[in-house]
């Protein structure tokens, strides 16, 4: 099985493994300036006694462990004998230690010193044994004290970068969990706190970027839903005429009929391709604006009002328009998709009435009369589907004139361009 790397692990074992080396380190620094100590401290200590204790001819003196002579021989048969004279050197000390000082008093320990003042010349010696220091039996050595200390502090390093780590992370896993519970009602509520500036930045972050991928996302899903929508008349028209014109074809009809229908056809694919990119555009807002032209908008009332007629099918309905010659700069993709939705909503909503529809100049309005009561009140359910909302968003968008209105028996619907 794959192990898989944890920065928390990685720095923990990391830390431990620096602070670790430090501590030991630092003791066996520690550890040699205490040996080294030992050795200055007896080295002066054999030297000013050696030079201030007072000879007897050329007897030896003893003084405790210490032994002062005239001459390398005169000194005890033991330090002669674990000592090398061809190693004194005057005023350095020389020394034997038998067993492991670090993990116990030596046994026994040899240290010899030539000494030379001026003219004068001593040998002196030492020789510790552990045997004779009965007091030391139960006391380890002064260096175990240093050793001990480093594997305290070894150990209060381990709990207290332990306590740290927890400490940092504890709010880690938190905004751990926190990023995988984010959903679109997560992603509104703010930012919860995470103790730490730079765990609070991150989260601040990941929010943003979720938060981008879910705006284009829900312009996805609105674009989807506006094409959807919008391509269904034109869809409609194209499927309906082309059938008429296979039916006409067979049956051998003239040409210019057969012309007109396609005309038809023509117009319902160069509908879908201004309607697909006017939602395209309504859906990215990249900056660029819709392409405009002259458009005479009573003739195109008129003709998307027939391309809807087939919404009235079936039903008592009567169609009242009045338009003019008037002729507006502005994107017919966009004119389009305004009056499409508002005359779909109200030959959708009317079963039996009537719908005007009234242009003039910049202006029209559109009301429908229904004479049945209950399909009144099953229509005021229906009257704000997908249509009126992407008609909405426009006008706002654009800045026009928009009102709704509702009337005894429908609604009447106001666009100023």
């Amino acid at each position: 099985m794959k192990i898989r790397p944890s920065i928390k692990i990685y720095f923990l074992l990391a830390m431990f493994l620096t602070g670790t080396v430090t501590i030991v380190g630092m003791s066996a620094v520690a550890v040699s300036y205490f040996f080294s100590g030992l050795d200055v401290a007896m080295t002066n200590f054999v030297r000013s006694q050696a030079s201030e204790i007072a000879l007897d001819g050329d007897n030896p003196v003893t003084i405790g462990e210490l032994t002062v002579a005239t001459s390398w021989e005169k000194l005890p048969f033991l330090i002669q004998k674990n000592l090398n004279k061809e190693n004194l050197e005057p005023n350095q000390m020389i020394k034997k230690i038998e067993g492991v000082p670090i993990i116990d008093h030596p046994k026994r320990a040899f240290f010899a010193m030539k000494v030379v003042t001026g003219n004068k010349v001593r040998y002196a010696g030492v020789i510790l044994d552990k045997k004779d220091k009965v007091k030391l039996d139960n006391k380890p050595p002064q260096f175990v004290y240093i050793l001990l200390v480093a594997f305290v502090a070894m150990t209060l390093f381990g709990i207290v970068l332990l306590l740290v780590l927890r400490k940092v992370a504890s709010p880690v896993e938190k905004l751990r969990e926190w990023a995988k519970s984010l959903d679109e009602e997560q992603l509104s509520k703010p930012v919860p706190n995470f103790h730490y500036s730079e765990l609070n930045t991150l989260a601040e972050i990941v929010q943003s970027s979720l938060s981008s991928v879910q705006d284009t996302l829900d312009r996805e899903k609105r674009f989807l839903g506006y094409a959807s929508h919008e391509l269904r008349t034109p869809i409609a028209v194209t499927r309906t005429n082309a059938e008429l014109l296979r039916k006409m074809i067979l049956k051998q009809l003239p040409a210019e009929k057969q012309l007109a229908v396609l005309d038809r056809i023509e117009r319902a694919g160069l509908t879908m391709t201004d309607l697909t990119e006017t939602l395209l555009w309504l859906n990215r807002q990249e900056g660029k604006s819709l392409p405009t032209s002259e458009v005479a908008v009573g003739e195109l009332v008129t003709l998307i009002s027939s391309e809807l007629h087939y919404l009235l099918q079936g039903k008592t309905v009567k169609v009242s328009m009045k338009t003019d010659d008037k002729k507006l700069t502005l994107s017919e993709g966009l004119y389009r998709i305004i009056i499409t939705n508002l005359i779909r909503n109200a030959f959708q909503h009317t079963f039996n009435g009537e719908v005007v529809i009234v242009q003039t100049n910049d202006h029209i309005s559109i009301t429908n009369h229904n004479l049945d009561v209950d399909d009144q009140s099953e229509s005021d359910d229906l009257g704000f589907g997908l249509g009126l909302e992407l008609t909405e968003k426009l006008v706002r968008q654009y800045g026009w004139g928009y009102e709704v209105m509702s009337t005894e028996a429908g609604r009447r619907v106001e666009v100023t361009f």
